[in-house]
């Protein structure tokens, strides 16, 4: 594998594999099974989609950008500032999470879960992850691959290790049947867990120089590695702990396998929300530094300072309810992401039909990028509609 793939991929699953497929293994057994794969599969076609026609705006746009320039450049600036305020939601709130989580982790692994014990160490995952943040685009592409890949062996190390503990009826007891009210809980999870938008544009400026054949191939490799490595962990964690599965996963496993393997996966687990969080970051900060010109040390304090006040915000008020955070930004904020990205597409390929080619690479073959006018409206549909219905279970509590 040439280093150009091992930076791409690394960026990209480095990113995607996080905080969300800890999360998972509670969500199937909350929905059932039945519901968990149907949203698997619905979000997964979703969500390739989505990284094929971003990954295509993203690789044939001059220059550098972050999602918030694309939208400014085929929508317009009033699109920008609504794109603008939904980004930064979606990225707050995920790095929100993956510093929970991974103060949930440093705290099962050394043994002290009391609540003041997570808050410490959530808050030195901050600042561990924030100062990792500095460091140049590529250089963490290295460093996510590297950390992925004990993930991944971790995850396979675990299913053989859980065999002998998984039963079936755990998939299909009683608390897992097709009715209940959290059926649509795997939908936003799932999302959140697979979307790499974040990672797609510095992927993009390690594969300019190459045909744009490379970049897709790698975005698609890191998306499907991704589905598999989740739906291998929650077929370990659900099969072995049924409905005792925990929101971390990993707790639920010490009274089943012992505190060995909980101890193991919490290094592991901290190293997945580790990863996403700096790959993160820095795009957040490149996003400053790019689209609204702010400079390096400005943009890196944009990017890591407002979730630490929002997470001191929601401690000190006691707010808990980490899944649902995670569903809801998964399927309103990377939903509207979503839109965004089929709106820019659109107004891409009419730029291309026009000639005027201004703000794009002038080597694109036009037939290689299609409006698919039925397909497109029918993953606009889904997205609005979960957006929606998300939405109104957040205002009415329903």
């Amino acid at each position: 594998m040439s280093r150009l793939y091992i930076k791409g991929i690394g960026m990209m699953a480095g990113l995607i594999i996080g905080a969300g497929v800890f999360a998972l293994p509670y969500a199937f057994a909350q929905a059932g099974v039945f519901w968990g794969t149907i949203h698997f599969i619905a979000s997964l076609f979703i969500v390739y989609l989505l990284h094929q026609w971003y990954g295509e705006v993203s690789f044939y746009t001059k220059g550098k950008h972050r999602f918030v320039g694309y939208v400014e450049m085929y929508l317009g600036k009033k699109a920008k500032f609504f794109s603008m305020l939904t980004t930064i939601g979606a990225y707050y709130g995920s790095l929100l999470i993956y510093a929970i989580m991974g103060g949930i982790f440093l705290a099962n692994f050394i043994n002290l879960f009391n609540g003041q014990t997570v808050f410490f160490l959530t808050l030195l995952f901050f600042a561990c992850g924030g100062l990792m943040a500095l460091f140049k685009v590529s250089r963490i592409a290295e460093i996510n691959f590297y950390l992925t890949m004990p993930i991944i062996g971790f995850i396979i190390y675990l299913l053989f290790f859980s065999f002998p503990y998984i039963k079936t009826e755990n998939f299909f007891s009683a608390d897992n049947l097709f009715f209940n009210k959290n059926w649509f809980l795997p939908y936003g999870v799932w999302l959140f867990s697979l979307v790499g938008f974040s990672a797609i544009p510095p992927t993009r400026d390690i594969f300019i120089n190459l045909p744009v054949k490379n970049f897709k191939r790698v975005v698609s490799i890191s998306l499907f590695l991704a589905a598999v490595t989740y739906i291998v962990f929650i077929f370990s964690i659900l099969g072995a702990s049924g409905s005792f599965t925990t929101v971390d996963a990993l707790s639920g496993l010490k009274a089943v396998m012992g505190a060995k393997v909980m101890a193991i996966g919490s290094v592991i687990g901290f190293l997945a929300v580790f990863t996403s969080f700096i790959a993160l970051a820095v795009d957040m900060k490149s996003m400053f530094r790019y689209d609204y010109k702010i400079h390096r040390f400005p943009a890196w304090l944009l990017a890591v300072v407002p979730p630490v006040a929002f997470y001191l915000y929601l401690y000190f008020r006691n707010v808990n309810g980490l899944v649902n955070i995670l569903a809801i930004v998964g399927s309103v904020g990377m939903g509207i992401l979503g839109i965004f990205i089929i709106l820019m597409r659109h107004k891409i390929v009419k730029i291309l039909e026009a000639g005027d080619k201004d703000d794009v690479v002038a080597e694109i073959d036009n037939k290689k990028i299609k409006i698919r006018k039925k397909l497109e409206i029918i993953i606009l549909i889904g997205i609005i509609s979960a957006v929606l219905y998300d939405v109104w279970n957040v205002i009415f509590g329903l």
